[in-house]
């Protein structure tokens, strides 16, 4: 599965390299995090869109994304990621297969949240600054919207753009921006705080999948 459409789930816009830590914007960023993760375990729905613009080539897709602090269960595509917080279980339904690789090594990857979700409301909080650009009205309601730019300039993006609804604190859309590209977008569509969840869900289960291929990458 390419790397793009593993996720998350959230995705980010970019701005003057010059732009620091802007205090305003860390406020909003700290309520949403909070928020957040007073609200677990979550399950929100999303529209996921990646845009080559080289290939002049556009798709989209809808996804779901059960996350609990370190421990998340993300469904886009043909493809289905269980993390238990130690372990993680790709699973392409189209291939009966299923890779299994260490939680660390997804930490590693240079798209942070986009191969982890679970860095999804902290990513910011190192390696990052970021500003507050203003307010819009779309839809009848009123968005704060914060840029965020990577230290790191060998990254292979360079903003990140959060849509983060002023009445409830929650994130709205992430768009991220990349330097050959390639942008990823996500748009939240339904979010319900609290949501049921055991062990179960975060672990795949070869035995409901008779016959799953299982290729363990792990050394």
């Amino acid at each position: 599965m390419p790397r793009h459409a593993t996720i998350l789930l959230l995705i980010l816009a970019f701005g003057p390299l010059h732009a620091q830590k802007d205090p305003e914007a860390k406020k909003i960023l700290d309520r949403v995090s909070a928020q957040s993760q007073a609200d677990f375990p979550i399950r929100v729905s999303f529209e996921y869109i990646f845009e080559d613009l080289m290939e002049k080539q556009t798709t989209t897709q809808e996804g779901t994304l059960i996350l609990d602090k370190k421990k998340f269960r993300l469904t886009v595509g043909e493809s289905e990621v269980y993390c238990d917080g130690t372990t993680v279980w790709n699973h392409l339904a189209s291939a009966n297969e299923v890779y299994i690789s260490d939680a660390e090594q997804e930490d590693e990857s240079d798209e942070f949240f986009i191969s982890n979700p679970t860095d999804l409301f902290t990513f910011y909080q190192e390696g990052f600054k970021y500003r507050l650009t203003g307010e819009i009205e779309y839809m009848g309601k009123t968005y704060f919207e914060i840029d965020i730019f990577p230290e790191d300039l060998d990254k292979n993006y360079h903003t990140v753009k959060l849509l983060i609804n002023k009445k409830d604190y929650r994130i709205y859309s992430a768009e991220a921006f990349g330097k050959q590209g390639a942008n990823h977008t996500v748009i939240l569509t339904d979010y319900q705080r609290k949501a049921a969840t055991d062990d179960k869900t975060f672990v795949f289960n070869p035995a409901d999948y008779p016959g799953v291929e299982i290729v363990d990458t792990r050394f």
